[in-house]
């Protein structure tokens, strides 16, 4: 599945949820999630991930692939496979199904991750614990999410951007 997404990190997220809420998108998840990004020895644009989420709704792990594309001025077009839900039995197998095609651990990151959704644009708003930072991530089908950065929310991200990743 091809995904278009323009990320950037900011000083707050509190204006970008703000947003969200004023223009009647709707919170589908708040969430605690420890992830683990590993990758591949060949290909650095070629990750795997290991999600552990903590939600009210109690624990889950989450494995899926990303072949991250080219980005311009922070817009990528990647590629990701399905997710798929590991169990405590299916972690040692997927342990080593990493080891045996060759990803190394890069990232241990922490963070609560707000997700919101409208009109099938998805905003993603990070507030990392570990490493500290805050990352908005707008993502959708590439005219309209286009639309949203360059018109709606600009005036926001001038004033709350610190850089696109």
């Amino acid at each position: 599945m091809e995904e278009y997404e323009h990320s950037f990190k900011v000083k707050f997220i509190e204006p970008f949820i703000k947003f969200c809420k004023e223009n009647n998108f709707k919170q589908i998840s708040v969430a605690s999630q420890n992830r683990k990004v590993y990758e591949s020895i060949y290909n650095s644009h070629l990750i795997s991930r290991l999600t552990v989420e903590k939600d009210e709704n109690g624990r889950k792990t989450y494995f899926d692939f990303k072949f991250a594309g080219v980005e311009i001025d922070g817009k990528k077009s990647s590629k990701e496979s399905e997710v798929l839900v590991v169990t405590d039995e299916l972690m040692p197998f997927v342990l080593s199904l990493l080891d045996v095609l060759n990803f190394k651990l890069v990232a241990d990151n922490f963070r609560t991750r707000y997700v919101f959704i409208k009109d099938d644009i998805i905003f993603e708003i990070d507030d990392y614990t570990s490493p500290e930072m805050k990352v908005v991530a707008v993502e959708g089908e590439r005219n309209k999410v286009e639309n949203l950065c360059n018109n709606e929310l600009k005036a926001i991200i001038d004033e709350f951007k610190i850089n696109s990743i």
